[in-house]
């Protein structure tokens, strides 16, 4: 069975192509509006979540985050996906709950790599 994987990233394009990239070997639901994503959420199963560092109106990872365990306990990798992220920002957001950082333009690869960890 292919791991699910949940994508939040509020730029249609950049959704567009995680989703893209991704569903060559997962199962991906990607959604650019936050409470989609966590409607979808309280419904489904996943075992990661992509969310973008900065998304509409202010809205950060870490707030989408903190949403999404409060009606998904934590049983899934997170990863923040982020055109740059410094170390003190890397550990606020694994304080957070977040396991790793992905680096854009994401890959194949630095997904495979990000979830093995």
């Amino acid at each position: 069975m292919p791991v699910k994987v949940l994508i939040v990233d509020d730029e249609s394009l950049d959704l567009f192509i995680s989703k893209k990239i991704l569903s060559f070997q997962y199962e991906v639901s990607g959604f650019t509006s936050v409470d989609e994503a966590i409607g979808w959420a309280k419904e489904n199963t996943f075992e990661a979540v992509l969310v973008d560092y900065y998304l509409t109106a202010g809205v950060t990872a870490g707030q989408v985050l903190k949403q999404l365990t409060s009606v998904k306990p934590k049983s899934y990798k997170a990863f923040v996906l982020s055109s740059f992220v410094g170390d003190e920002q890397i550990k606020e957001l694994k304080k957070l709950g977040f396991d790793d950082v992905i680096l854009k333009p994401l890959t194949i690869e630095r997904f495979q790599e990000a979830i093995a960890k």
